[in-house]
């Protein structure tokens, strides 16, 4: 008995985005909002620490964890508006994110964060590649 399927062989299908607008946008924007909420945690415990003067290093370090995280949320939060708009812009934000994210890091001693430089270039390579279906301006 010879095996043999009725169905015709599927023609190649033209490469879509990975992502589609809507859910890339409100990753975005809730990725940018936890790393401000995180800011904002930060801020009001290192001013507990300030007020309490038990640990005025670790309060210094926590104020100045408190800016980088909340810079990093505007910054990713300003992606996400622009990248709504149609703005090329977008891409420059985030891609300033990232670069933020690496110089904080390396400053302070921290391991880079490599999930975030990689899936952040992801993001970015997708939005270059499919620039014209994602209508960037």
């Amino acid at each position: 008995m010879e095996f043999s399927t009725t169905q015709p062989k599927i023609a190649a299908i033209a490469y879509q985005p990975v992502l589609k607008k809507s859910a890339f946008v409100a990753g975005l924007a809730i990725f940018g909002v936890f790393n401000t909420l995180a800011g904002i945690i930060s801020l009001v415990s290192a001013i507990i620490l300030f007020s309490d003067a038990s640990m005025p290093s670790l309060a210094s370090a926590m104020l100045t964890d408190a800016a980088y995280k909340l810079s990093l949320g505007a910054l990713i939060i300003a992606s996400s508006r622009a990248f709504t708009k149609g703005k090329f812009l977008s891409i420059w934000l985030y891609a300033g994110s990232i670069l933020l994210d690496s110089l904080y890091n390396l400053i302070t001693g921290y391991p880079l964060n490599y999930i975030f430089i990689g899936f952040g270039l992801l993001l970015i390579w997708q939005i270059l590649k499919f620039r014209n279906e994602l209508e960037l301006k």
